[in-house]
């Protein structure tokens, strides 16, 4: 067995007890060195590999650790965050970045608009932030749309101030590594494994309401779907 098994073994049976919870921090990387005589490219390596399985998960400057219970999500239902994260257990949090008034021409043409509002935001669980939202919406159907609490609910704010009710959604969804951009809004390394969901929302007449171009933790949530 390669020494990198061997650590990666070894954490591995560490969450399988009650040493260390969800949540909890992990042994750091020089402690795991020490303990097993290693360099520190082939403790990265066991950590790196339990990550990519979504067992734990890193935060720049602050260490290694256990990852807690994922967020639920069925992609074929209509998604309110706020509710979805507290019929579940958290509380969530979202940190506008940015909103600027651009014309990006696909996105105009989805949405049949000449300018749109680009709203950039974080979104968090139990203060970790696991996902990066670009939100694109029509300016001149969401006039006046900066002057709006962002950081709050969006699928609220275009129901109560502009009479706009999203009743279905469209995803798409692969796997793919986090942009560097977004690494750095996240606290995580380049090259952290997530997932891209491009999700398009609809009113009650078939219109697209807004563009969604989302990059979620990998490890931080499940998705469930329900066959008949």
């Amino acid at each position: 067995m390669l020494l990198y098994q061997e650590i990666r073994n070894y954490i591995h049976a560490l969450l399988k007890t009650d040493v260390i919870a969800a949540g909890h921090k992990l042994p750091s990387e020089r402690e795991l060195q020490q303990k097993f005589s290693s360099t520190r490219i082939t403790v990265r390596e066991a950590l790196l590999r339990l990550e990519a399985e979504g067992l734990i998960f890193s935060q720049k400057r602050k260490g290694w650790f256990v990852t807690p219970k994922r967020l639920k999500w069925h992609p074929a239902t209509k998604v309110n965050f706020y509710e979805l994260a507290k019929q579940q257990g958290f509380v969530a949090q979202t940190t506008l970045v940015s909103v600027q008034q651009q014309a990006k021409l696909e996105i105009c043409r989805a949405l049949d608009a000449q300018t749109l509002y680009h709203l950039q935001r974080i979104r968090s669980l139990d203060n970790r932030a696991v996902m990066f939202e670009h939100i694109y919406c029509d300016a001149k159907r969401f006039v006046d749309f900066h002057s709006h609490p962002l950081d709050t609910s969006i699928t609220d704010i275009m129901a109560k101030q502009y009479a706009t009710n999203i009743v279905k959604e469209q995803s798409i969804i692969n796997v793919t590594v986090l942009p560097d951009e977004v690494s750095h809004l996240l606290e995580k390394n380049s090259g952290t494994p997530c997932l891209h969901v491009i999700r398009k929302r609809f009113d009650e007449h078939g219109l697209l309401v807004d563009y969604n171009i989302e990059y979620w933790l990998h490890n931080a949530i499940e998705m469930v779907v329900d066959g008949q």
